[in-house]
């Protein structure tokens, strides 16, 4: 998970992290592969979501990362994007990411279950300045 780049939000963005402040954009970074190590992209794969805890289905997609508006590519990979409600309790969750290949076999991954591994949301908000 890194924290994504919003207009107006404090930085840095693109970090890896697993604490986030209420309004932060969280950016989850997956790599998929098949029973050989290779790695599965939009034509590989039916579907693959990351599911909160509270029972959200965020839809990831596949594509070049930097964005093709901040240059050329470095990767590909597949992202979920979820910002935090400014309302969402805090405290630490588990969440779990569901493949779902062509054929309509699905595969799920969830973090260790230790704090440290978990998402975390903190008892604060960021500030977006316009």
């Amino acid at each position: 998970m890194v924290r994504g780049n919003q207009k107006g939000a404090p930085g840095p963005f693109c970090v890896l992290t697993g604490q986030y402040k209420r309004l932060e954009k969280v950016v989850w970074r997956l790599r998929i592969l098949d029973q050989s190590g290779k790695s599965l992209d939009e034509k590989g794969l039916k579907s693959l979501t990351v599911e909160l805890p509270d029972g959200q289905k965020l839809a990831a997609k596949f594509g070049q990362h930097p964005p093709p508006a901040q240059g050329p590519p470095d990767d590909h990979f597949w992202t979920a994007v979820w910002t935090i409600p400014s309302a969402y309790p805090t405290g630490t969750f588990t969440y779990k990411v569901v493949a779902i290949d062509l054929e309509g076999r699905s595969q799920s991954w969830e973090p260790f279950r230790t704090k440290v591994s978990l998402l975390t949301v903190v008892d604060a908000a960021i500030e977006i300045k316009n």
